[in-house]
């Protein structure tokens, strides 16, 4: 496709009898001829016939630059390919941001990951979404601040940048996803060495339980008796008018109370189904604590709950009551199946990252070991009697 690069003079412009005039600073317009039927392409009337295009450029060496965009879009557009639109990275994360919120999914990850993808955009003079290469793409994770080889952190977060990058090739805004393939470039792949779950001692918890008063109390006997993450018990109790109130995207997911004792809920992070019981004696001094439970957002709790860990002298996370109580329950023998739905995890999660090191499980699973050999007519190593030292 040829497209004519003229000047549209002013009226008061001493060249304009000249159309090509190199040097006289009007603005430059593209003519070209469009083969097939009128229609319409950013937000621009795409007529069958002779088109008349602004280049947004005064210079012949930037007006020169667009006619090839300009060209390489419409000869996409005449194969039928998809064709990349000019828009900019912080106007494709809003609509992104604003899908996924329309769609109930979480934002927590995909805003902050966007912040500083605008961010590192702006520094580096990155305007628009179809600007950015593979190259740049990897020096924007190059500046996230996570570590590796000990952390899942940076992977966890650069799924979200992927994520974002597959729904924008989706909507059309770009042709193909900047990030490289690691299966096709395994030296990109981000590896890392997942350290043992280490969940806190029993003495551990006990000790935060005895020091802890009031609201932080019942809020850490709740996560040590549910396993429930803290993002989730901070939110029981909450009535649906309140978790609307709250900005949640998806208020059914509260835990409720059911059955004065079965607590019912989806996990905030995953959206997994969970169902597990308290005590009669939790629930009722939970109920006794109005609606909410614990107002106020999940970043004040969590300090208070830090706090509670400093007074005791005890070193760990709120995280540690679900560490702590998933592997409580697979030492007592209960099956990896059953555990996964009281805690809203997979069975193959939770073989994966507690049952292996488990050593009261494997204790047990060595006692019906000796079990079944005796049961057989041996001795408890497995021996025939007879073969037994007098």
């Amino acid at each position: 496709m040829e497209i004519t690069i003229y000047r549209r003079h002013s009226a008061d412009c001493p060249q304009k009898a000249d159309r090509y005039a190199p040097r006289c600073g009007c603005p430059l317009s593209g003519q070209f001829n469009w083969p097939q039927s009128t229609t319409k392409f950013d937000e621009k009337r795409l007529k069958h016939g002779q088109n008349k295009w602004s280049l947004n450029a005064c210079t012949w060496s930037e007006a020169q630059q667009n006619v090839t965009k300009l060209k390489k879009v419409l000869e996409a557009l005449l194969e039928g390919k998809p064709v990349e639109k000019p828009i900019t990275v912080e106007a494709v994360v809003q609509e992104w941001l604003t899908f996924r919120s329309m769609n109930g999914l979480t934002n927590t990850k995909p805003k902050f990951m966007a912040h500083k993808l605008v961010e590192w955009c702006k520094t580096n003079d990155v305007l628009l979404l179809s600007a950015i290469t593979p190259d740049q793409a990897i020096k924007f994770r190059m500046s996230l601040p996570f570590r590796t080889g000990d952390s899942s952190s940076l992977s966890v977060h650069w799924a979200v940048i992927g994520g974002f990058f597959n729904w924008a090739v989706g909507m059309g805004y770009i042709s193909a996803n900047p990030i490289p393939d690691t299966r096709q470039n395994p030296q990109f792949r981000i590896r890392y060495e997942k350290p043992e779950v280490a969940p806190p001692t029993k003495d551990q918890v006990e000790k935060v339980l005895a020091t802890a008063t009031g609201r932080v109390k019942l809020l850490c006997e709740l996560m040590r008796w549910t396993a429930m993450a803290l993002v989730d018990a901070q939110k029981f109790g909450m009535a649906l008018e309140d978790a609307q109130n709250f900005g949640l995207s998806k208020p059914e997911r509260r835990p409720v109370l059911e059955n004065e004792t079965l607590i019912r809920g989806r996990r905030t992070k995953t959206n997994e189904r969970y169902r597990v019981r308290i005590s009669r004696s939790l629930a009722e001094q939970l109920q006794g604590l109005g609606s909410p439970a614990f107002p106020g957002a999940e970043s004040m709790w969590r300090e208070r709950v830090k706090k509670a860990f400093r007074d005791a002298g005890v070193i760990m996370t709120p995280h540690g009551y679900r560490h702590y109580r998933i592997s409580e329950w697979l030492a007592q023998g209960f099956q990896p199946s059953d555990v996964s739905k009281w805690v809203g995890a997979s069975e193959k999660e939770i073989r994966k990252t507690y049952e292996h090191w488990i050593r009261e499980a494997e204790d047990r699973l060595d006692t019906l070991q000796r079990q079944s050999w005796i049961a057989q007519g041996l001795d408890e190593n497995g021996d025939a009697k007879e073969h037994q030292i007098q």
